[in-house]
This record gives C-alpha cells, structure tokens and sequence, in this order.
C-alpha cells in the first residue's frame, strides 16, 4: 500500500465552549466500538454460539443421572390361599408334600425341587387362619423406597453428533464474523456522522457569512438610497435577498443541531456536551498499485461474506444431520439402584445393578425426517444464493466508492478554483457597483455564486473523507482502532 495523493484541508475547531471536549474522527470510531449496541448484541450472539457449541460437544460425552423415591402404598397386594382345596375338608395336619411325581412337574424341575417349595409353602400355612379354609400372604409392605444413578452414553445416533458438533462449530465462526462486521458498521458510522456534522457546522457557517454579506449589502443601499444614489427598488431586491439568507441560515443552523444530536446518541455521548470536531490538516489515501487487487482483497476479507460461508457450512452440516433419523440408534445404559424393602420383604437395603444395550429405529415417522431435510436444504439453497448474489455485486460495491472517491479528490480542485473566482468576482462587481458601472442584480448574483462556491467545496472535502471510508468499508479493511 503506497499513498497516492495528499490533500489539504484546514484545521477545524468548531466547538464554541471553553470546556469543549475535543474529538477526532480516531477518537470517535473508538468510541463508536466501544458504546455501539450493535456490537454488544453481535458479541452476545457469538457467546450464545459458543455456548452451543460446547454444548454439542458434551452431549457426545456420558450423562449421569441421579433419582430417589418413596412409594406408600395404601393396600399391599395379597395372595389367597383355600386351604379346603389344598387339603381336602380344611384338614392341615397331613402334609401334601408326599407323593410327588416327576411326570407331573415342569421340564427341569427335581422332586426334590418341588418337595422344598412345597415345604415352604406348608410353612407359610402354619399361620393361624381364625377358623378361615382361606388364608392371605401379602406380597410387599407399605412403605419403599428407592435411590439410585443411571449412565448413559450414546454409542451410535447415525452420525447426528457429529454432523451437529460440526454445524455448531460452523455457526460459532459465523457469529464471530457476525462481530467484525458489527464492528466494521459502528466504526462507518461514526465516520458518516462525523463528517455530517462537519459539513452541517460548516454549511450554517457559509450561510451566515451569506446573511452578513447580504444584511452589510442592505446597509449600503439604504445609504445609497438617501443620498439618491441608488433606487428603492434595488433595496428592495436586496432585502429580499437578506431574508431568504436569514432562513437559509436558521435551516442550516437547525440541521447542524440535529446532525450533533445523532452523532452524540449514536456514539453514546452526553446530549450538552460541547465539541470540538479535528480533522487531519493532511489527508492520505492509500490504495494498492494496482486498483484491480481492491476486489480480491474484498472478497477475501469482507466479514459479511465471511459470515455467509460460515452459515452456509453449519447449514450443510444440519442437513447431513437429518438423515440420522432415519438410521438405527445404540445406546447403552448402567444403573445402580438401591431400595427397600429387599427381596424377602424385610426392611432392609438392598443394591441391584444392570447394564443394558438398547437399540432402536424408527422405522415410520409420517415422514418428518423427510420433510426436516428438505426444509434443511430449502435453507441452505436460499442462503447460497444470498451469497452469490452478495458475491457478485461486490464487484459493483469496490468500483463505485472508487469512482466516487476519485470524483471527489477531482471535485476539491475545482471547487477551490472555484471559490477563489467567486471571492474575486465578487469583489469585482463590489468595485464596480461603487462605482455605479453595475447595477444590483449583478452584485447580488455575485454574493450568492460565491456562497454556492464555498457551500461546494465543503461537499467536495466533505465527500472525499466519506467515499474513502466507504472503499475501506467495501475492501472489508479492519477498523483503525482496537477494540
């Protein structure tokens, strides 16, 4: 980067108060980055993002869980027994446990099996039934309790995981260059309102000294007119014109207000405060040899650009996602679990654990997995051809603050030449009008070219500060200042 031209502008200092605070164009980005609220919510998103991201990374680790409980239960559930059945005329004393045949019982079950349930159960009978053939063992008791930790982790989800952990990724890099072009906006922003109010400032300036020329023009004439040199009609025209000066002058001052105002709540700064607004008595611009690299150099580093490849490449990992729900899924899953009572009913505590391998698929789903991808990559082709639309129009961006930067640097030249040759027309005609070779209309007509002339010029500097900082912002250059 070479520098290319130099131009001179003064040295401004438009503040009015002794307590002024002091500000230059540097100094305002600065600002501007510090306090803009479009940078804070930017900044949030990109932690909202990364919050996400990691997310997604630990849903690939195992999960633990922890769980308790109590269970009253209001009738504890029961097994009857007729004893007339068993024994035959409520006789308990013989034991039914004899005789058992091998032939009756189930494949894999012994006499000697059966003979010890049976005597369990004889024992259960013992119990004293108050005269009933039917007697009742309770199968549980009223109050349980549970505790307990449950690990799970995914073993296999159809790469949805994975294709997630990318997306998130992908999006966490789009919002950090959410970030940079937040920045790049607040930082052109501040220049714009910068400049503006410099040029509302200087323009009620230039339209005052239009009014004094016009109201001292006045004065002339009203002498003029008494002493018979002049006509009344040519104090009028003139008053006229002092009067439509007046009004341009009360617009300008009010628009300066109003620009200093939005300059102030944009960057944040206290609405009485006074400022003095600086510029460089020097002006450099820097552009590359070669004009032709201004569109490379954008298209590698423009963060708007940037951030639509970045969704573009978490939008396409979405997509891959939605296919995993149309693959099986593994899962395996180990508890660890304590409860009471135990298995003999006793109140006690007892520890069970388990591990099971759990796999699944949906195997019909009204077609949602289907509709999910297609709405996935409808999204993705919107977002590309936003891209390329942004792509190709950056062509058009980088080459109009061009040109308009080198019509600006051309217009300062002329307009200088232009009120230097205004300022001495002027003069001119004031000569001559004394001298009664011109009439009025002349003078009058010299007085308002020479305000056009400078109100030109002011557009003219005014306009190079705004279309240089357009072409950076267009390149995608960083903004001057660190954050």
């Amino acid at each position: 980067m070479t520098p290319a031209r130099a131009l001179l502008l003064p040295l401004l200092f438009l503040g009015t108060a002794a307590q002024a605070r002091t500000l230059t164009v540097e100094q305002a980005v600065s600002i501007a980055l510090e306090n803009d609220l479009g940078i804070q919510a930017a900044r949030a998103n990109e932690r909202k993002a990364q919050a996400e991201a990691t997310a997604s990374l630990l849903s690939m680790f195992p999960s633990l869980s922890a769980s308790a409980g109590y269970t009253r239960l209001g009738e504890v559930p029961y097994v009857e027994f007729d004893l007339s059945e068993l024994y035959g005329s409520g006789d308990t004393s013989t034991s039914s446990c004899d005789g058992i045949s091998k032939e009756d019982l189930p494949s894999g079950w012994t006499v000697e099996m059966a003979s010890d349930i049976c005597e369990m159960i004889m024992t259960w009978m013992t119990a004293d039934t108050s005269g009933s053939d039917v007697m009742t063992i309770e199968m549980g008791l009223a109050n349980n309790y549970f505790a307990g930790f449950s690990l799970e982790q995914v073993l296999y989800a159809g790469g949805a995981m994975q294709q997630a952990r990318r997306a998130t990724r992908d999006l966490h890099r789009a919002a950090g260059e959410g970030v940079r072009l937040a920045r790049h906006q607040a930082a052109y922003t501040a220049e714009q309102l910068f400049y503006g109010v410099l040029m509302a400032r200087r323009a009620a300036e230039v339209t005052l000294q239009a009014r004094e020329l016009a109201d001292a023009h006045v004065t002339t004439l009203q002498n003029m007119v008494e002493a018979g040199l002049a006509s009344r009609a040519d104090l009028l025209a003139a008053q006229a014109q002092a009067s439509q000066a007046e009004l341009d002058s009360m617009k300008a001052a009010h628009g300066a207000r109003l620009a200093e105002q939005t300059f102030k709540v944009t960057l944040g700064l206290p609405d009485d405060e006074a400022l003095e607004l600086l510029v460089p008595e020097t002006f450099d611009v820097d552009l590359p040899a070669q004009r032709d690299r201004l569109l490379d150099l954008a298209r590698r580093r423009r963060p708007d650009l940037a951030q639509l490849d970045a969704t573009l490449d978490g939008m396409d990992h979405l997509a891959r996602a939605s296919w995993a729900s149309w693959l099986p899924a593994l899962l395996l899953q180990g508890n660890l679990t304590w409860r009471n009572p135990n298995y003999a009913l006793e109140q006690e505590w007892y520890s069970s654990t388990d591990l099971t391998v759990l796999a699944s698929w949906s195997l019909w789903d009204r077609g949602k997995g289907l509709m999910d991808h297609r709405a996935a990559k409808a999204s993705w082709e919107s977002l590309y051809a936003q891209r390329n639309q942004l792509y190709r129009m950056l062509e058009v961006e980088v080459q109009t603050a061009l040109s308009s930067l080198d019509e600006a640097m051309a217009e300062i030249e002329v307009a200088r030449t232009g009120v230097r040759q205004a300022e001495e027309a002027l003069r001119l005609e004031q000569d001559r009008f004394q001298q009664g070779m011109v009439d009025n209309t002349a003078l009058l007509a010299a007085q308002t070219a020479l305000a056009g002339a400078r109100l030109a010029l002011l557009q003219a500097e005014t306009g190079t500060h705004l279309a240089y900082a357009a072409l950076r912002k267009a390149v995608g250059d960083e903004p001057e200042v660190s954050p």
